[in-house]
């Protein structure tokens, strides 16, 4: 039987500083804590719910926060390069000044019709022989 994982609850605590990289977060409850200037780089921050934290110059670099809910929180100055934003709430979040990750944009199939080279009709055989189509 398979065992169930410890939640880490570490709710409205002081963190601020603290150097927390590469350590697995995954649905860690940090709801209402101080993270300000934490170091969270290569972190499994899956699920984690920083609603109402302090995240203010948190470094999370290359982290999985995929589902994180990070409703409300003041963001300023964060770092999201390379992170993995899917699924995020960041309803009410302040977030000015963050350094969030680049787009990759996939270009549409329109973009790539009108970039290729236009091309000559194709002629049928009927034409090919001088004949007309029906």
């Amino acid at each position: 039987m398979a065992t169930a994982k410890a939640r880490i609850d570490w709710r409205g605590a002081d963190l601020r500083g603290m150097n927390l990289e590469g350590i697995d977060l995954e649905n860690a409850d940090l709801r209402a804590t101080d993270c300000r200037g934490v170091n969270f780089s290569n972190s499994n921050c899956r699920g984690i719910d920083l609603r109402g934290a302090d995240i203010r110059a948190a470094i999370f670099r290359n982290s999985n926060l995929y589902g994180a809910k990070l409703q409300g929180v003041e963001a300023a100055g964060a770092d999201f390069r390379g992170c993995d934003l899917r699924q995020v709430n960041m309803g009410g979040a302040y977030v000015q000044g963050a350094l969030m990750p680049a787009v990759e944009q996939q270009p549409s199939p329109l973009s790539q019709i009108l970039r290729e080279e236009p091309r000559a009709p194709e002629t049928s055989k009927a034409q090919e022989r001088g004949g007309r189509e029906i």
